[in-house]
């Protein structure tokens, strides 16, 4: 576990000792209140393990379930458009960060007394684990490990298909203008390894690297994925200088994904897994 994070569940599990030692029962412990998600995928997490109705505020483009759409927004969770005092108007009593987007918030929440639980969301391990610590401190684990029990049966169910064919080499597009792929430290190398693919930048380290548009038809990748967020047609690839030899678009495997889904490390990514299983086929 990350060291923040671990070290802003032992905060909070502090808080709650606390209302704890001043009251006889466990049921009698409380569980935040106001809670300020600063990512989309926060607000997820918190909604389906059934916190939603102790959320006071999202961050923009926080967009599911429907019921988070009508909370009070906070600003962009990229951290530019945030500010402390935004935040501190809703009196939260946690608030839900981001690994390095949000860091510059920790000092401010720390001399405030407001306890804080920070995401890395890196792989979907991390993300079942960040799943059931929301769970607990929000007073859902019972909820939290339904959920992640109904991720790992998917999973599973995605693995022992796997097995039976040899790994298909993956090249996901984050950008084009540069090329920006995925490297082996982000999130999305993970989901493509669990769907039975083969990550072809997944030698490098850095979790979002530019790469070259040679380097990309140097690898052949057998399968392409496109955000939709770029805007870009499937067939448009094809018209790209030196890409028409390249294995997925000679084969018609050269797919437009919806990025604001495959880049969320959220419940539904074992939905994410299964789909492209499908795709890599």
């Amino acid at each position: 576990m990350n060291k923040k994070r671990f070290l802003s569940i032992v905060i909070f599990a502090g808080l709650l000792f606390s209302c704890f030692a001043k009251k006889s029962k466990a049921a009698d412990i409380a569980y935040p209140k106001s809670i300020v998600a600063l990512s989309p995928s926060a607000a997820e997490i918190l909604f389906t393990v059934g916190a939603g109705d102790q959320v006071s505020a999202v961050s923009e483009f926080t967009d599911f379930p429907e019921a988070a759409k009508s909370k009070p927004v906070v600003g962009g969770f990229d951290g530019k458009t945030l500010s402390i005092e935004t935040i501190m108007s809703f009196r939260p009593d946690l608030v839900y960060l981001t690994e390095g987007m949000h860091n510059f918030l920790i000092a401010t929440l720390e001399s405030n007394g407001i306890a804080y639980y920070i995401s890395k969301g890196d792989s979907i391990a991390s993300v079942e684990q960040e799943i059931l610590d929301v769970g607990k401190l929000t007073g859902h684990d019972k909820e939290a490990k339904k959920v992640v029990d109904g991720m790992e049966k998917k999973l599973k169910k995605v693995a022992a298909s796997a097995k039976k064919s040899a790994p298909v080499k993956v090249y996901y597009e984050v950008w084009n203008a540069p090329y920006m792929s995925v490297g082996t430290n982000s999130f999305i190398n993970d989901v493509i390894v669990k769907a039975g693919g083969e990550n072809i930048f997944g030698d490098l380290t850095d979790a979002y690297p530019m790469v070259s548009e040679e380097s990309i038809i140097a690898r052949e990748p057998a399968v392409i994925l496109i955000p939709s967020s770029s805007g870009q047609a499937a067939s448009s690839v094809a018209l790209r200088n030196g890409w028409a030899d390249i294995p997925a678009v000679k084969g018609g495997k050269v797919f437009v994904v919806d990025d604001n889904v495959y880049t969320r490390p959220g419940p539904r990514i074992a939905d994410v897994v299964l789909e492209l299983a499908e795709l890599l086929k």
